[in-house]
């Protein structure tokens, strides 16, 4: 469907006809609804606390169901509504999160120069078959750039174009983070990996 509106978008939900309003809420029923897990199991991951997790999605719903008028129809419902719940984060809920891991060790500088200098390789996901508080412990100390990549990447399997539609930021800079925050978090998780049977190889 499409909302008729003067000029600018407006900020606020524009006047509709009832007929428009059955229509407007259908769509939101039909591509933007189906997607609330999705929405969730991506805040918890990415706030560690399911009280939190659980306001920031209902948040993120009504802020989708608000703005639902500059919605494509049939477009990328689930990146469409991803990056509501990462700018609804960013607003709201980031002060209440932990302070990431230090990356002083790591050469933070270099995540952001070396984006377009190093040959990129996939292998296999550092989480793949570890779920369990180990990890999420270890997601939550990644810093908050690299864990929204992370769980976008590897959790909800969201392609690289999808992944810069939802954060914003060109790809090579999505696959230089990608690649360091795995290597981070192969660190954090040598022990448990070990301790499970995984091997955990380098880069």
């Amino acid at each position: 469907m499409e909302i008729r509106t003067r000029g600018r978008k407006p900020k606020k939900m524009p006047e509709m006809t009832p007929e428009e309003k059955v229509e407007y809420d259908a769509l939101f029923q039909r591509e933007i609804a189906p997607h609330a897990s999705s929405v969730y199991h991506f805040a918890l991951r990415l706030v560690g606390d399911r009280a939190t997790a659980q306001d920031l999605t209902q948040e993120t719903l009504f802020r989708a169901y608000r703005f639902l008028y500059q919605y494509k129809p049939s477009t990328n419902a689930k990146a469409w509504v991803f990056r509501i719940l990462r700018n609804t984060f960013i607003n709201h809920y980031r002060k209440a999160v932990k302070q990431p891991y230090s990356l002083e060790a790591h050469n933070e500088q270099s995540l952001y120069d070396a984006e377009d200098v190093y040959a990129y390789h996939h292998y296999q996901d550092p989480v793949e078959g570890l779920f369990g508080d180990e990890v999420t412990q270890a997601l939550m100390q990644l810093p908050e750039d690299f864990r929204m990549i992370v769980i976008l990447a590897d959790v909800e399997g969201l392609t690289y174009k999808e992944i810069s539609q939802v954060l914003g930021i060109p790809i090579g800079t999505i696959r230089s983070r990608l690649h360091r925050a795995r290597k981070i978090l192969r660190e954090l998780l040598a022990d448990y990996a070990a301790k499970q049977g995984y091997e955990v190889q380098g880069d």
